[in-house]
């Protein structure tokens, strides 16, 4: 699904891609809004295309995207300007949304100051992206699988990314009965670039979400080793009927 596909804007979007990916029952607390007016350290006021902000442990996640539907490619100086907004006000963490992409020279400025760099026709990655910087939502190497295990996809630094592996060419989500079942299969397939992780109610609430609103397919793979065809065997199941079989409606 693409934002052009909806007929909406791209700020419209970009505020409602992160209004799902918000409702989970550990971030009731959670602000977003369009056009939201932040006062400086200088005292000048700067606007943010869209805006979140989240208290989880005590601790604020504010987060300020700039949205740029261009008919070109960001350049470094739009990315400098982006950088000098962020660097006036308090503890703002940056995305940018480009319809037509980056230069290089932008690129490499948005790595160095850690400033995300999204392509609109990749804006289901934010849910990712969301789930990489709260992290009370990404599993990581300590959560024990509870009810489920799956199979995520690391960042450089070995860093769970957010984005979970498909075995197939559509979009599906598969949550494994055990560990040692889920790394047969990422052995089996090859995939580099990524680990097993456990899956807790919380996650797997936030699974749901998220196959609700990017219509992902969920599959639970229910026999413990692979087929002798080395097939893998899954049975999906909607949302809504999982969000219910485990009482998390």
């Amino acid at each position: 699904m693409s934002w052009k596909d909806v007929g909406q804007e791209l700020e419209d979007f970009v505020q409602n891609v992160y209004s799902a990916s918000l409702k989970n029952e550990h971030l009731k607390n959670a602000k977003i809004e369009k056009n939201h007016i932040e006062i400086g350290r200088s005292g000048a006021k700067h606007e943010f295309d869209v805006f979140y902000e989240i208290k989880i442990a005590g601790i604020y996640h504010r987060v300020g995207i700039e949205c740029k539907n261009h008919n070109r490619k960001i350049t470094k100086g739009m990315l400098q300007e982006f950088k000098a907004k962020l660097d006036d006000c308090n503890n703002i963490r940056g995305f940018m949304v480009s319809a037509k992409g980056y230069q290089e020279g932008a690129k490499t400025l948005g790595k160095h100051y850690g400033i995300e760099l999204i392509n609109a026709d990749e804006l289901p990655n934010i849910y990712g992206l969301l789930l990489a910087h709260t992290e009370c939502l990404v599993p990581n190497e300590n959560v024990y699988g509870d009810p489920f295990w799956t199979i995520m996809q690391l960042t450089e630094d070995g860093k769970n990314a957010g984005s979970y592996y498909s075995p197939t060419a559509e979009r599906m989500i598969v949550l494994f009965l055990s560990k040692k079942s889920a790394e047969r299969v990422l052995t089996a397939s090859g995939a580099k670039g990524h680990a097993v992780f456990g899956v807790s109610r919380p996650h797997l609430r936030a699974i749901c979400y998220m196959s609700k609103f990017f219509n992902a397919k969920l599959a639970i793979a229910s026999k413990l080793r692979l087929e002798p065809d080395g097939r893998l065997l899954t049975f999906e199941h909607s949302y809504d009927e999982i969000l219910t079989e485990f009482d998390m409606e």
